[in-house]
């Protein structure tokens, strides 16, 4: 029960965070469209959208579990995982794009636009922490070396 808790727990927080990041955003879009544009606009969001918006957000925090936490995938390395990761991301974006291009309204293509910036988001927010555990390992492992030139 602790290791359901422990996975489920964050996996939910972050499922939640991208489904009102892809919310936001569309909002965003979709006034940005009007104040560009000059076209009105009903800010009301088709429920196709959020249905699609909470699978994706839910299948983005599943990946995001499946490659990132060591629960299931022990011993990658971590470069691996964020290429798979990345190519899994782009194949959801993939499937989200063929599957509402042949509808041709303001609506798909603010809600692509949309979707399309959370998925960047996630692959250059895990850019950035990889970058930062990179740094800690130097600074880890300098610190080790020093103290084992100290001690032995």
């Amino acid at each position: 029960m602790k290791k359901l808790i422990q996975f489920s727990v964050p996996f939910k927080a972050f499922a939640s965070m991208l489904f009102a990041g892809i919310i936001i955003l569309y909002m965003i879009s979709s006034f940005l469209y009007t104040v560009i544009t000059g076209e009105e606009l009903s800010y009301s969001v088709p429920f196709i959208f959020i249905l699609q918006g909470m699978g994706l957000s839910v299948l983005i925090s599943l990946l995001w579990s499946l490659f990132y936490s060591n629960i299931v995938i022990k011993k990658w390395r971590l470069y691996i995982r964020h290429i798979l990761f990345e190519l899994s991301i782009l194949a959801l974006f993939a499937v989200c794009f063929f599957s509402f291009s042949s509808i041709s309204t303001v609506w798909t293509k603010l809600w692509l636009a949309a979707v399309a910036a959370v998925s960047v988001f996630v692959i250059i927010l895990f850019g950035i922490c990889e970058m930062y555990f990179k740094k800690t390992g130097k600074r880890y492992t300098e610190i080790l070396k020093s103290y084992q030139s100290q001690n032995f």
